[in-house]
């Protein structure tokens, strides 16, 4: 049988794609994969290795990483891995395989309506950071990045107990609940087709 491969930068692009799948896609109807977490945008020997002997297998390799400040040069760079090492992919870049940005971005826009007032008081910091000076500071003061602004909104949400703390964590995110998330959110579908289209058994 062959298998799919989904290459991705870290543990937060793993889970969410865990449970993206799973989302999307009943058991049944789902090839067989495995997510890779290359640790990093980059191609080190080892990924070109497991790309190879799984294209060599008959295996099908996918790339999601970020386009993070340029879309195109993002996905000329990593096309050219294709020619540079010799391998065979397809590739997606989040958030919507046509925007910069990243996972991040992403999961900013599959917020449920319900919650969108704690982000408008996310931004309202921003704002606030953006206003300030500080006495023997020439800069303004930095914004926190995004990864920050979605550790923020879960912990906004989500208990104090420490059991629930956890759940704030990348790999101990539950995607599927749907009192923080939309799965179903217009704005997953170019990911959606770029899954179904590669993951789904004929």
């Amino acid at each position: 049988m062959s298998t799919v491969k989904i290459f991705v930068e870290g543990i937060a692009d793993e889970k969410f794609l865990l449970d993206y799948i799973e989302h999307i896609l009943p058991e049944s109807a789902i090839k067989n994969y495995t997510i890779i977490n290359a640790e990093g945008w980059g191609i080190n020997k080892k990924t070109q290795q497991i790309m190879q002997r799984n294209t060599d297998e008959g295996g099908v390799n996918l790339v999601v990483f970020d386009a993070d400040i340029d879309f195109e040069d993002k996905k000329k760079e990593i096309e050219k891995w294709k020619t540079d090492f010799h391998l065979s992919f397809e590739l997606f870049l989040f958030p919507n395989n046509r925007d910069n940005g990243t996972l991040e971005n992403l999961l900013e826009e599959i917020i449920p309506e319900k919650n969108r007032p704690i982000s408008d008081c996310w931004e309202g910091y921003e704002k606030c950071l953006k206003s300030k000076t500080i006495e023997g500071r020439e800069k303004p003061l930095t914004t926190p990045a995004k990864k920050t602004k979605i550790y923020g909104y879960l912990e906004a949400l989500l208990g104090d107990s420490k059991r629930e703390k956890v759940k704030i964590k990348e790999k101990e995110r539950d995607y599927g609940n749907i009192d923080h998330w939309d799965l179903g959110a217009a704005y997953l579908n170019p990911l959606k087709e770029f899954l179904v289209q590669q993951l789904r058994t004929r």
